[in-house]
């Protein structure tokens, strides 16, 4: 019977250990996905400061529709933050969900800015 106890313990070891090690990437990945949003919140809010620079160059009626653009973009960019301080404080059964969230309102930030980046390039 002694043959087979460190053969089978191995084998549990074995069973056992990957899920511990996976038990905690989830962890590290959530970190890491919000430092990735921050850097990325921060690169836009940069972008928003240089198209408000930019914006000083335009014609009136120009400059009026680049105010209402603005006004939606900052919308969106104010909605991804609170979408951030959500996933920061969410436990590990909304995390996924919210992970979503915040992917969609990245992606709507996203969209709005390049709207308005195609509209500049047309000026």
């Amino acid at each position: 019977m002694r043959r087979f106890g460190i053969p089978i313990t191995l084998i549990c070891l074995a069973l056992i250990l990957p899920q511990v090690a996976s038990s905690e990437n989830p962890k590290n990945q959530n970190g890491e996905y919000q430092k990735q949003i921050e850097m990325k919140l921060k690169e836009f809010k940069q972008n928003i400061e240089e198209l408000k620079g930019k914006a000083a160059e335009l014609k009136e009626d120009a400059k009026r529709e680049f105010n209402v653009q603005m006004k939606e973009l900052q919308k969106k960019e104010k909605a991804a933050n609170q979408k951030l301080k959500e996933l920061k404080s969410a436990g590990s059964k909304t995390w996924d969900k919210l992970r979503a969230q915040m992917d969609a309102a990245m992606d709507e930030l996203n969209k709005e800015y390049e709207k308005i980046m195609s509209r500049f390039k047309k000026t």
